[in-house]
């Protein structure tokens, strides 16, 4: 999980006259080993009304606390459950108008390593009637769009269902990433404008992947990696915890990476294409195939290096045994 997500939301069901308290959340999407959701049930009767609400568990963090104390914290009280924090899926902004509140709730991915008492507290109990709710993925959408009869259900369906599906996508990319070495992971590509597009931007690297002496714009970084993602397996590299370029291997059997500028020279691309080649070998490709221009010496020597030997002025091939 390396690139914290944010999500800015109004609240449109109430009107804003002054928001006067921040209040700092932290919250959980919380999974077990068998891909159950808990979330945390609430009957309320308040100044927001009557609504009988799915949500996720957490709260307020206490003074002196860090994020990390106040989910385990939190999770414990409402749901007895001991975790193992994943990660940090990120911050969603939204605003109560009614009690003139911006909350700033930071939501974490978390795993149950074991259940045991609640420790509600009163209002909880008698005000709020927590209980737990046990959902699979698509049952849990279902329960949030159930719950938006109310203003206050709108106004939580909205900031917690973008998030469940963040961390569905979370949890599909960590099942798949592939571990190359203590250093370097590939994550399966997603949608990440703000890291990639500056990989494409630096001439010389568009000069190296397409022999052109334009930078990428949005669209065009979106049709390359559309086409790679929709044609077989395209990554991000993960080098020490920091996304530095993108490998991929096509159903045709032609391999490419690009790595940034400020990380070349690290081998992490030799790395990253023997990877690829234990990747033909799983998919059952005899060879694998690179086209690599006449002018770029360090990635020829890279990928002869490797094992790859020259078959054309700008082709590569390796034999898969």
């Amino acid at each position: 999980m390396t690139e914290e997500w944010h999500l800015d939301l109004e609240d449109n069901e109430w009107p804003l006259t002054t928001i006067d308290h921040d209040r700092m959340i932290a919250r959980a999407i919380v999974v077990d080993d068998e891909g159950y959701f808990y979330f945390v049930r609430a009957n309320r009767d308040d100044d927001f009304g009557k609504a009988t609400l799915i949500e996720t568990a957490g709260g307020g963090v206490e003074a002196g606390e860090d994020l990390d104390t106040a989910i385990r914290r939190e999770l414990k009280e409402e749901l007895g459950a001991d975790v193992e924090v994943l990660g940090k899926i990120g911050v969603v902004s939204d605003y109560y108008n009614l009690i003139h509140r911006h909350n700033v709730n930071n939501y974490f991915l978390c795993k149950v390593k074991s259940f045991g008492e609640k420790h509600l507290t009163q209002d909880e109990i008698e005000d709020f009637h927590l209980s737990t709710l046990k959902f699979k993925y698509e049952e849990a959408l279902a329960e949030y769009e159930r719950c938006r009869c109310t203003s206050l259900g709108r106004l939580v369906a909205s900031r917690e269902v973008p998030v469940l599906k963040r961390a569905k996508e979370l949890l599909q990319q960590s099942a798949a990433e592939r571990i190359v070495d203590d250093e370097i992971k590939l994550i399966p590509y997603y949608r990440n404008d703000e890291i990639s597009l500056p990989w494409y931007q630096d001439p010389d690297v568009c000069k190296q992947v397409d022999n052109r002496d334009e930078p990428y714009d949005l669209e065009l970084l979106h049709r390359m990696y559309d086409f790679l993602s929709s044609h077989g397996n395209c990554y991000y590299i993960e080098y020490k915890g920091t996304l530095v370029g993108d490998v991929s291997l096509r159903d045709n059997a032609e391999v490419a990476i690009v790595v940034c500028k400020e990380y070349q020279n690290h081998h992490i691309g030799r790395r990253c294409i023997e990877d690829m080649l234990k990747l033909a070998k799983e998919k059952g490709m005899d060879t694998v195939k690179a086209n690599i221009y006449s002018f770029n010496k360090q990635s020829q020597c890279m990928f002869e290096a490797v094992g790859f030997k020259k078959t054309d002025e700008e082709w590569y091939e390796f034999k898969v045994m």
